[in-house]
């Protein structure tokens, strides 16, 4: 008998739900479909709490089969007609000494190199059923993952599909947790790959971890292996460092600090005053703007082109007078200003926006600029995404439901918006010494009679 029920996510109006698909041995498939309604939100999903309600599902399914066993038991003796007989599996089909190809029994690293490509099951379910495609970026991402930091694993040679256990998997990612960072460059023509002394961060490692889980999953939720070796494995211990914030008084210099570069200002303001993503902001085109508001509804990446924003987080966002102020001054500069038009186009390459690298090189500049040297950059770790970061922390303290600013930022969930907020890193504490003096008590209470 397999596994008496697996979980699956299945998206409603209330949310991503988790359901619990329950084993029928009559019928020898997972026939069976129940909410647990438990919600697939926070960190690891509440995975834990929907098997605990999957358990008591599978104990009152297991009741009922049996109560409706016995009332077809008491019907067939009293009208006499034959037992039904349960479906005969079908024998796996053999030609010579070479077994039947099933997923179970494909190779490991040729089932997740095949897996990770645009014409592979998954992506055509994701883009043609879900209606949500995976980008070509991401794609490769993973196929590449599969060839760094999968295959050079010597504990897969031999193991198929259906043979990977759970020891076998945490041998891995003790390999993983020692491996080095690669990288790629060419010499004389030839792309080489080559070894660094940094260790792969534990952020990355549980990216290469759920490229393998999502693979997994997905021969599991077909049915097409028996057990999940991924069931209550967890994730790497994440050793990510809290990205820094800017002060009030440091994104204001940004619209009072002289620079003849506007478009790198602009940069600046757009992700710590509008809190737009580095891609929204290279996707950001004139005619996303009008009536002091600009309309996020595009992504540009440089595998992908232009796409939606990340979770198709479509929104408006408001502008204030110093970020008008700023696209002013680079419309002027601008090559083109047609409502498709990139509002930082690249000059370089007319019809394309700015690269990453100048993102990368306006922020450490625009930062010295106000007063932050490179090394106290890297010591606060302020990086372009800190921006985003910052724009939702002094959201904050500025007094901004919770509800506004996850409605501004395009974030899912209240965890994520967590995720960005760095109140004590910008805390005055002179300012908060003066508030709690004069609404605190200053008088001692009068003693009771």
């Amino acid at each position: 008998m397999r596994y008496p029920f697996t979980l699956v996510k299945v998206k409603s109006k209330a949310g991503t739900m988790w359901h619990a698909r329950i084993w029928d041995e009559s019928l020898q498939k997972y026939a069976h479909s129940r909410t647990t309604g438990i919600l697939a939100e926070g960190k690891k999903e509440r995975r834990r709490e929907a098997e605990e309600a999957a358990k008591k599902l599978y104990d009152e399914f297991c009741i009922t089969k049996a109560a409706e066993v016995k009332s077809a038991f008491v019907t067939q003796t009293v009208i006499q007609k034959p037992e039904p007989q349960p479906p005969v599996p079908v024998p796996q089909i053999a030609i010579g000494n070479t077994q039947k190809k099933t997923v179970a029994n494909t190779p490991l690293i040729e089932y997740l190199s095949n897996f990770w490509t645009p014409n592979s099951e998954y992506a055509q379910f994701k883009r043609d059923v879900e209606k949500n495609p995976l980008t070509p970026y991401y794609l490769e991402m993973n196929h590449d993952d599969v060839r760094r930091h999968v295959t050079p694993f010597s504990g897969f040679d031999g193991i198929t599909v259906g043979s990977l256990n759970k020891a076998i998997l945490k041998k891995w990612l003790i390999w993983l947790a020692g491996r080095k960072v690669q990288r790629r460059k060419k010499v004389d023509g030839v792309l080489v790959t080559y070894e660094t002394d940094k260790l792969l961060s534990s952020r990355r490692t549980n990216s290469v971890l759920q490229g393998v889980r999502v693979a997994i999953r997905w021969a599991v939720d077909n049915e097409e292996i028996e057990n999940d070796p991924f069931h209550k494995l967890g994730e790497v211990t994440d050793d990510m460092r809290e990205k820094g914030v800017l002060t009030f008084e440091e994104r204001k210099k940004l619209t009072e600090v002289t620079n003849a570069n506007y478009r790198s200002r602009l940069v600046m303001l757009l992700g710590s005053y509008c809190g737009l993503r580095r891609g929204e902001i290279r996707g950001l085109q004139w005619g996303d703007i009008a009536d002091g508001l600009i309309t996020v509804q595009h992504n540009f990446q440089d595998k992908g082109g232009l796409k939606l924003p990340k979770y198709n987080s479509i929104r408006k966002v408001p502008i204030t007078e110093d970020v008008q102020k700023f696209l002013d001054l680079t419309m002027q500069q601008a090559i083109h200003i047609s409502p498709d038009s990139f509002v930082l186009e690249s000059p370089k390459t007319p019809g394309k926006p700015v690269s990453n690298n100048f993102f990368r090189d306006s922020v450490t500049k625009e930062l010295e600029n106000i007063g932050i040297p490179k090394a106290q950059q890297k010591e606060r770790f302020v990086t372009c995404h800190s921006l985003r970061h910052t724009f939702i922390t002094l959201a904050q303290l500025s007094g901004l439901p919770d509800v506004v600013i996850r409605a501004l930022a395009g974030h899912k969930s209240e965890q994520s918006q967590r995720k960005y907020s760095h109140v004590p890193q910008v805390i005055d504490f002179n300012d908060a010494r003066s508030k709690i003096a004069t609404n605190g008590i200053t008088q001692p209470l009068a003693k009771s009679a």
